[in-house]
């Protein structure tokens, strides 16, 4: 994404998001939200420190269920995955991972091993991201924070008809991305689904003579979510930690997520997302589960400050004191716990002082999103960490 598009789509988005949950945050200050795919954010996020969750392995004991969005996916439920997707970035060698991680800009071109006789068409699976899904209960609900079980989290699979018959393709030209955008604004009216960055989940499905063969898709999901088997394009906005976190758009905000999910781009919130880019930075995967109070408490503090209506009580410039990238986490008047964490994300303003013109990128209690300091969601006491 280029900066002034972030900035004319950050100046344009609705108070939808604010007016969702101004009746359940407590601390809710009124806010133009924004990002850079017109997404609405709530002007102040809940607090999600204290998140309490089971261990992973207590979670799998939970019943789960996924949307089933058409006869294919039904019909072919107990059956097994033996098409494999390749890919292969800017006309690079072909690969057979199920996941890849290419610049933005860079040529994704998709292909499965011809079948003889058979009619290939090809799927993407788009988690609705309107929605918000939790394991835990909402800091503003009644038993704050217990655990209540894996949240069934909602998908759709829309066929991409223009690729029907090709067994190569590539599926982020121009003419696939309008026909995803709109089957996307039919499917959920999310605001938050971006159409150049974040994560993409494809299928393919080859018919020889009434005998179906596909890859892993969502008939394959269980209890924790889409099955990391189902091909991922997770495309991200430049190099360095920032780029992976931007990855992450189209992910769905879930509260409470397990490091499971957090790790497989299943569901995240505020903090799950952030270390969860850095594991995928460093090549490393989180195998341990931190909430904000934890980042807080064991990552390198380099500035404390006040912020009130974006503006820091002492001066704060980029490249000297703050960089993108630096956690920014903040603890609400009269709290004694740091309740929300983001990442610094530009001097968007350009003026090289960190104030409310600034962007900053976070989760919660809605999909990862940009929005501006000024809005208040970070209004509080602050400490910047190095990630």
């Amino acid at each position: 994404m280029n900066r002034s598009k972030i900035l004319w789509v950050a100046a344009a988005t609705t108070l939808v998001g604010a007016l969702a949950y101004s009746f359940a945050i407590r601390f809710l200050k009124p806010a133009k939200p924004a990002n850079h795919a017109e997404a609405a954010a709530p002007a102040k996020p809940p607090k999600v420190a204290g998140k309490s969750r089971e261990s992973d392995e207590a979670a799998e004991k939970e019943e789960f269920v996924v949307t089933e969005s058409d006869a294919f996916a039904r019909s072919v439920k107990h059956s097994v995955p033996t098409l494999l997707i390749q890919s292969r970035i800017n006309g690079g060698p072909w690969v057979k991972s199920t996941a890849i991680y290419p610049l933005k800009g860079q040529k994704v071109a998709l292909k499965v091993d011809k079948i003889s006789g058979g009619t290939i068409r090809w799927h993407q699976i788009i988690p609705d991201t309107s929605k918000i899904y939790k394991n835990a209960n909402l800091p503003w609900e009644k038993d704050a924070y217990k655990w209540i079980g894996l949240a069934r989290i909602d998908y759709q699979r829309k066929e991409l008809t223009g690729f029907q018959g090709r067994w190569q393709i590539e599926p982020f030209d121009n003419e696939n991305n309008t026909q995803v955008r709109a089957f996307w604004d039919k499917a959920a009216n999310s605001k938050f689904y971006h159409e150049d960055v974040g994560s993409f989940w494809f299928q393919a499905e080859v018919n020889k003579e009434g005998v179906i063969y596909r890859s892993a898709g969502i008939e394959d999901s269980d209890k924790k979510g889409l099955s990391p088997k189902v091909f991922r394009v997770s495309i991200r906005d430049g190099d360095g930690y920032i780029g992976y976190l931007t990855s992450f758009f189209n992910v769905p905000a879930l509260f409470g997520s397990i490091t499971y999910q957090s790790n497989n781009y299943i569901g995240v919130d505020c903090a799950d997302v952030l270390v969860a880019a850095y594991g995928k930075w460093k090549n490393k995967p989180i195998e341990k589960n931190y909430n904000v109070a934890m980042l807080v408490s064991q990552w390198a503090k380099v500035q404390e400050f006040d912020l009130l209506e974006g503006i820091a009580d002492k001066q704060l410039k980029w490249g000297r004191d703050v960089r993108p990238g630096h956690f920014i986490a903040v603890r609400y008047s009269g709290s004694k716990q740091y309740q929300h964490i983001g990442a610094l994300f530009s001097d968007a303003n350009r003026n090289g002082v960190l104030d409310g013109g600034d962007l900053v990128i976070h989760a919660g209690p809605v999909p990862l999103h940009c929005s501006y300091l000024r809005e208040g969601n970070f209004d509080g006491h602050i400490v910047i960490l190095q990630p």
